[in-house]
C-alpha cells in the first residue's frame, strides 16, 4: 500500500519545506486528539471533526488564527520558539514531542550522522560482542543493523546480509509470532523512528525506506500517517524464544559518540521463562537460569 501524499508534500521540495510541512501535519494530528474539555472550553454541540478547532488553539496560545493556520499549512517559516512553546502547551505535548517540534522548526542543533568506516564497524562488532551473552546490536539512522552479536541475531531474527530492524519487524512473516506484544512494539518503533528521522526529511534513502515499508505493510502505512513521536530509552520488550518461552527485556538505547547517528541497543533480561530451562540455554541470551 502506497503511503498517502499530502498536498503539502506534493508542492514542497527542499528539506526545510519538508520539515515545516511535517511540523504542520504533526500539530494537526495532535490537535485532533485534544477535546475542548481538556483545555477548559465548553464541550457538547456538533463538531465536523474531532479535537480542537484551529481558532481555538490560536486563542488559547495567544496568537492570531491566521498565523496558526499558516503554521499547520507549513508556511510559517519564521515561527518563534515562544509561539511553538505556547502551542505545545495548549496541545499538551510531552518532552519528546516538544523536542520534535523544535527540531523541525530549526531550534534544536541538528545531528550530523556520517558513514561508519570499516574501523568503526569493527569497533561496533567488538562492543556488541562484549555484551554477550546478552543480546546487543547497533543501528544507523535508517535502522539498518550495522552490527549485532549472535544472541541478538538468534533472538530477533536479524539475519541476512543487510538486515534492517524495521523490515524485520513489519515485513518478516515470523515477526508477529516472535514478539508477543507485536502491535505495541510496532507502534513504539514507528514513533521512535519518526522522532529520529524528522530532521532529515527529504533524504532519498529515507523516502525510499518509508515507501517500501508502506507498500509491504498496511499497518506501517497507517502508523506512519498518525505522526506520533516518542523517545523510549528504557522501553520494555517481550520476545518469544523457542527454547525459553517468553522472555522480558529492558531495551537500553545509547547514542554512539564514535559513530554519530548510530545507536547501541542493549537488551537486559528480566528473567521470565528461563526458570525451568537448562542453564546453558538460558545463558545463550543472557537470562539468569
Amino acid at each position: 500500500m502506497a503511503l498517502p501524499v499530502t498536498n503539502q508534500e506534493r508542492r514542497v521540495a527542499s528539506p526545510v519545506e519538508l520539515r515545516f510541512a511535517e511540523l504542520g501535519d504533526f500539530l494537526a494530528a495532535r490537535r485532533a486528539e485534544i477535546t475542548p474539555e481538556q483545555v477548559g472550553l465548553p464541550g457538547g454541540g456538533t463538531r465536523r471533526l474531532p479535537g480542537l478547532r484551529r481558532e481555538e488553539v490560536a486563542m488559547l496560545a495567544g496568537i492570531g488564527a491566521s498565523w496558526y493556520t499558516w503554521i499547520e499549512q507549513g508556511r510559517a517559516k519564521n515561527v518563534s520558539p515562544e509561539i511553538l512553546g505556547a502551542v505545545a502547551h495548549v496541545l499538551k505535548l510531552d518532552e519528546a514531542q516538544c523536542r520534535y517540534v523544535m527540531r523541525l522548526a530549526g531550534y534544536a542543533p541538528p545531528r550530523r550522522p556520517r558513514p561508519v568506516a570499516e574501523s568503526g564497524r569493527r569497533l561496533c562488532a567488538t562492543v556488541v560482542d562484549g555484551f554477550l551473552p546478552g543480546p546487543a546490536y547497533v543501528i544507523d539512522r535508517y535502522w539498518d543493523v550495522v552490527a549485532a552479536n549472535q544472541a541478538a541475531v538468534d533472538l530477533l531474527g536479524l539475519d541476512g546480509p543487510h538486515p534492517n530492524y524495521l523490515e524485520m519487524l513489519f515485513l518478516d512473516p515470523l515477526a508477529a509470532s516472535r514478539f508477543p506484544c507485536w502491535s505495541r512494539d510496532a507502534a513504539d518503533a514507528v514513533s521512535q523512528f519518526r522522532a529520529q528521522s524528522g530532521e532529515f526529511l527529504g533524504d532519498p534513502r529515507l523516502t525510499a525506506l518509508v515507501g517500501h515499508l508502506g507498500e509491504g505493510s498496511r499497518i506501517f502505512a497507517d502508523l506512519w500517517t498518525e505522526h506520533r513521536v516518542s523517545d523510549a530509552a528504557g522501553q520494555g520488550l517481550v520476545v518469544r524464544h523457542p527454547g525459553l518461552g517468553q522472555v522480558s527485556f529492558t531495551q537500553i538505547r545509547l547514542d554512539l559518540a564514535l559513530c554519530p547517528g548510530h545507536q547501541l541497543i542493549l537488551l537486559s533480561p528480566h528473567g521470565g521463562g528461563a526458570a525451568d530451562q537448562p542453564a546453558p540455554l538460558a545463558r545463550s541470551v543472557g537470562v539468569p537460569a
